[in-house]
């Protein structure tokens, strides 16, 4: 009897072993990979005007060191979030093609024909002059210090149409006048 318990526990075990080594030769393995971004935090940007119709300039008014037709416009930042900590500042930068002129930045597409003129920017609550600080392809305007969670800003700006200096203004010819800015929320 001692035997047939004995040859019982041993065919058990046998059976078992070979249960489970075809149990595990029919399991399959599937994998989930995650990913994320962490981002520090952004911000909704709009404008209060999409076009900014300049009108129709007259030639005779685009003289050496003047901004004619300035039309205003305001750029909001707002819905911010964010945490602090980090090494980088929340801006909103500002892009546009155009050229260096008689010391002033101008934007103006490559589709305009109109020689000499271009569009200026500047960044005020007040209407500004030609000798006011304009804004250029690559300026950044600070939505918090270095580290620091973006706060809501309203940025009010002035766009005028100018040939810049004397050397601008003797190129000038008529045409078609176009330019395009594009403000983008980044972390620098």
């Amino acid at each position: 009897m001692h035997l047939n318990s004995f040859c019982l526990k041993k065919a058990l075990w046998v059976g078992l072993s070979v249960l489970l080594g075809v149990t595990s030769i029919n399991t399959h393995a599937v994998t989930l990979n995650f990913s994320a971004t962490i981002v520090q935090g952004t911000c909704s940007l709009s404008l209060d005007k999409s076009v900014l119709p300049l009108g129709s300039v007259n030639q005779a008014s685009l003289i050496s060191g003047t901004l004619v037709n300035l039309q205003p416009f305001t750029l909001t930042a707002d819905n911010c979030n964010g945490a602090t900590g980090g090494s980088l500042q929340p801006v909103i930068t500002v892009a546009g093609a155009g050229s260096l002129q008689d010391g002033k930045w101008l934007f103006r597409s490559s589709d305009s024909d109109v020689g000499g003129a271009g569009v200026i920017l500047v960044q005020s609550a007040t209407q500004p002059i030609y000798a006011s600080t304009e804004v250029k392809s690559g300026d950044y305007f600070p939505l918090a210090a270095v580290g620091q969670a973006p706060v809501n800003k309203v940025l009010p700006f002035f766009a005028g149409v100018s040939c810049g200096g004397s050397t601008g203004c003797a190129t000038l010819k008529p045409g078609q006048l176009t330019a395009n800015v594009n403000f983008v929320f980044a972390y620098r």
